[in-house]
């Protein structure tokens, strides 16, 4: 997966190049639109203080085929209504899922390549970006683009079989949580952390969850990589909501991208 401000910039690009309904929806519903571009990574972060089933189905979401997941939304879209915040929130995922889709296997060339982990391809990704945009990438606060109000829950559980509206919104305070825990900007807070990981043995894996303040200049390459991929993917993923809302006005099947998983 591409990190947080990646998904989060490109459903925004994307949404830009939409137009009528299409984006009149986007912007009606936005902060429903900008969850559902982190797609089921929002349930990574569930209860991370030991295993549970919530982060097992976003794991197992990402490994097999995304059609079964947008087939079932069609159905939850049908009840809702196009001009609805389930609605936004499902286009918001169908960018995740064209970004994700585009850019890991690329991801995993690097990682054979550099010998980097995925996480930390990602964020020093993440960092590119934030540069790119004129933002100080340590500093950025991350926790303030993820909602926690019931509404937006309500919005999301409909899609997923078996979590109610209560774990949807129990998973976006922790992914906040976590986002905010992980922002340090600061030397004392990042070496506390970072000292943290060394202990219990996760460094090389779990770094690349927060920002690091020393770029690795192993990942030159893959961000000019990722950075052509994350730009050819803005008219796919443009394409595929069109192709998926005729799916859903005209009752056509869905498009055959989405027979790819996340990977």
């Amino acid at each position: 997966m591409p990190a947080f401000y990646a998904h989060d910039r490109f459903g925004e690009k994307v949404w830009k190049k939409t137009d009528g309904e299409i984006r009149e929806i986007i912007l009606k519903h936005y902060k429903q639109f900008e969850i559902g571009l982190q797609g089921p990574d929002i349930f990574f972060f569930y209860r991370p203080y030991s295993k549970n089933k919530v982060v097992k189905y976003g794991n197992r979401l990402h490994s097999v085929s995304a059609r079964a997941f947008f087939e079932r939304a069609v159905k939850a879209a049908e009840r809702a209504g196009r001009d609805s915040a389930q609605y936004a929130y499902l286009l918001g995922f169908i960018c995740h899922f064209i970004l994700d889709s585009e850019c890991h296997p690329y991801v995993a060339e690097m990682i054979e390549e550099t010998g980097v982990q995925h996480l930390e391809i990602e964020e020093e990704f993440e960092k590119y970006l934030l540069k790119r945009d004129g933002l100080h990438p340590l500093a950025y606060r991350l926790g303030r683009l993820v909602p926690t109000d019931v509404y937006t829950a309500k919005a999301i559980a409909p899609f997923y079989p078996g979590i109610s509206w209560q774990v949807a919104r129990s998973s976006l305070r922790w992914l906040r949580f976590i986002k905010n825990l992980l922002r340090a900007p600061g030397r004392v807070k990042q070496g506390l952390i970072n000292t943290i990981m060394k202990m219990r043995g996760r460094y090389a894996y779990s770094k690349g969850l927060m920002h690091q303040r020393v770029d690795n200049p192993k990942c030159a390459g893959s961000n000019q990589g990722l950075y052509r991929r994350f730009t050819q993917a803005i008219e796919i993923a443009v394409e595929m909501i069109e192709s998926f809302d005729e799916s859903v006005r005209e009752g056509l099947e869905l498009n055959l991208r989405f027979d790819r998983t996340f990977e």
